[in-house]
């Protein structure tokens, strides 16, 4: 039990770790390209690696027997989470920024629970409450410390751009949750590369819907990452998002309690932090730090306690 512990939390930490590489290439990208483009690409190149890894990691190409229960919720979790979710966080990487994009998303573990209270009545206890409390509050410094502007005057176009950011990350959080109640429901039904395979094929599927059958638009998005750079930076996020950090977190999920992996998980806007400090040369305010550090902190007292 203690190995897998270690191992389940060693998974986590390198999901968090893919999550960081992943918010700086996909921010750069939707800059150059547009997020549209990068999110639904990016499952393309994601698939045939998924349905590679899920032979060489469970010796099936794809999982068959299971209950129409248990599809549906992976295809709608893939679709909400792949699909939805990732749109909302690729726009607000480029609008509001990859580390405090990031760092509303440590939103995502507590609306779980909160979820969790509301669907299947678990009862929160005072410490949990403690846990949801503090990390609102750093998530709140962030956004009205970090930004804050002269009273009185008018948004300017920067702020309303972080503004339309702040609210795609607040969304995302929500849907996020949202998409990991579903894929919860088929961990003991199935593998952890499977169910991302078939978390994969929602999001996907929903893609081409979208972008084929209504946009109408996928070949010209196919035709902006023609730049074999940019389709390199394209390839190695794709690898580490859909591909390697999910398949990590829900192995992660088998091997240690989903709230220890869902807090180390978090992690990720500090992993930010030099990042934004010594490529982007940006100010790392105290309000941005201690923002930053709290609200991991109020993850960790939330699930670290129940």
């Amino acid at each position: 039990m203690e190995h897998n512990l270690i191992v389940g939390q060693l998974l986590a930490l390198l999901t968090a770790a893919c999550w960081a590489q992943n918010a700086i290439i996909y921010r750069h990208l939707g800059q150059k390209v547009g997020s549209d483009a990068v999110a639904h690409i990016r499952m393309w190149i994601a698939l045939p690696a998924i349905i590679l890894l899920t032979y060489l990691m469970e010796g099936i190409w794809f999982p068959v027997g299971l209950s129409a229960r248990t599809y549906l919720f992976l295809l709608a979790s893939g679709a909400i989470g792949y699909f939805i979710t990732d749109l909302l966080l690729f726009k607000s990487y480029v609008l509001l920024g990859a580390r405090e994009s990031m760092v509303i998303m440590t939103l995502s573990p507590v609306v779980t629970a909160l979820f969790g209270f509301l669907i299947f009545n678990e009862r929160l206890n005072l410490i949990q409450m403690l846990g949801i409390f503090v990390t609102i509050l750093g998530v709140t410094l962030m956004v009205l410390l970090d930004g804050r502007r002269k009273m009185g005057g008018r948004l300017s176009d920067e702020e309303r751009s972080k503004l339309k950011g702040l609210v795609y990350a607040i969304l995302g959080s929500v849907l996020q949750s949202l998409s990991f109640l579903l894929a919860r429901f088929a961990l003991e039904e199935t593998g952890a590369v499977s169910t991302n395979l078939l978390r994969n094929l929602g999001g996907l599927g929903a893609f081409v819907v979208f972008n084929v059958f209504y946009k109408h638009n996928a070949r010209a998005q196919f035709k902006t990452l023609g730049n074999p750079r940019l389709l390199l930076l394209l390839f190695l996020a794709a690898l580490a998002g859909p591909v390697v950090s999910m398949s990590l977190q829900m192995k992660a999920f088998t091997l240690a309690p989903v709230g220890i992996v869902t807090t180390i998980t978090q992690v990720t806007p500090i992993l930010l932090l030099p990042f934004d400090r010594f490529i982007l040369h940006k100010k790392i305010t105290p309000a941005s730090l201690g923002a930053t550090v709290l609200s991991i902190l109020g993850v960790a007292i939330l699930f670290l306690a129940a």
